[in-house]
């Protein structure tokens, strides 16, 4: 592998983790992030409707890509952004898994919990990502 290869790799992990100064940083999309809310809702609803009950997890893994999308744009405060939204998501699905009896339907068990937390762990995110940087300072 040539050094130019073996940079090009460094520098774009570097990016990844400590975005450079000079790079813009502004909040998250919101339309973007209630469309991939929207999308996954409905999709993990049809998914439960057609008695696919364990692929419901897939209603949080698009909210976490969206997440993960955003970040790899370099928007502000997005590592603090992704772990709110994360721990938002798994609160969220604590607490409507403990407050909702089991319906009699167990394809649509998960559902509610994961629906919740998908829009929960978005809607996080988006807040952190639109809180105001300090001046002067780079922040990742």
């Amino acid at each position: 592998m040539s050094d130019d290869r073996e940079r090009g790799f460094v520098e774009g992990v570097r990016r990844f983790f400590w975005l450079p100064r000079e790079v813009p940083r502004g909040p998250a999309p919101a339309l973007p992030l209630a469309r991939v809310g929207i999308f996954n809702v409905a999709a993990g609803a049809g998914i439960a409707a057609l008695g696919w009950g364990d692929q419901v997890v897939l209603i949080m893994l698009g909210s976490v890509f969206a997440m993960v999308d955003d970040m790899i744009e370099g928007v502000r405060h997005r590592w603090p952004g992704f772990v709110v939204g994360l721990a938002a998501a798994w609160g969220a699905d604590r607490l409507v898994r403990a407050g909702t009896s089991a319906p009699a339907d167990p394809d649509w068990a998960d559902y509610p919990a994961f629906a919740t937390a998908s829009l929960v762990a978005l809607v996080a995110f988006a807040a952190i990502t639109r809180l105001p940087g300090r001046q002067g300072a780079a922040l990742g």
